[in-house]
């Protein structure tokens, strides 16, 4: 093959002259994919969507991108919990409901960071925050700490290639 030939059909070279701010719009597309599969509940997607990003958009702009996808998505999730299934839950499981809800109520966020760090999986922790009384903004901070070290990480590790 041409060596010439060869670095024009760079990655780099196709996106720079084919499409005008491409990084711009992969880290829409990387924060799009990421809001969608924490809304959805896919587990097992951060790490995977992190590492490919810090390949594709290298260091910081990779953190960023995924830490707010996946505050996005996880919002969104919160947002349906809270509004879709709390009367029906609370009206079958009030017992139950009650006693997450002084848990979220009394520990604060602290926990909440904890369980991300620990991997627990999101759906459980954001169903547990929606039906508690933790609030919107609580949940929002705690979410985007308890994710960033995994992104962190995961993203470093992707820049490396």
């Amino acid at each position: 093959m041409d060596p010439s030939l060869a670095t024009s059909l760079s990655f780099d070279v196709l996106l720079a002259g084919t499409l005008p701010f491409a990084e711009v719009w992969l880290a829409a597309a990387i924060v799009g994919v990421t809001a969608s599969a924490f809304a959805s509940g896919i587990p097992g997607t951060l790490l995977p969507i992190s590492f490919s990003s810090g390949a594709l958009l290298g260091g910081w702009l990779a953190i960023l991108v995924v830490a707010l996808g996946a505050t996005v998505g996880s919002l969104v999730l919160y947002l349906l919990f809270e509004r879709g299934s709390q009367a029906a839950l609370l009206e079958r499981y009030a017992d139950r409901l009650a006693r997450a809800e002084q848990f979220t109520s009394k520990a604060g966020i602290l926990p909440i960071i904890g369980a991300r760090i620990s991997g627990i999986p999101h759906v459980i922790i954001t169903a547990l925050c929606a039906l508690g009384s933790l609030g919107r903004s609580k949940y929002v901070f705690s979410t985007f700490m308890g994710v960033l070290p995994a992104i962190v990480v995961s993203a470093t590790a992707g820049t490396a290639i």
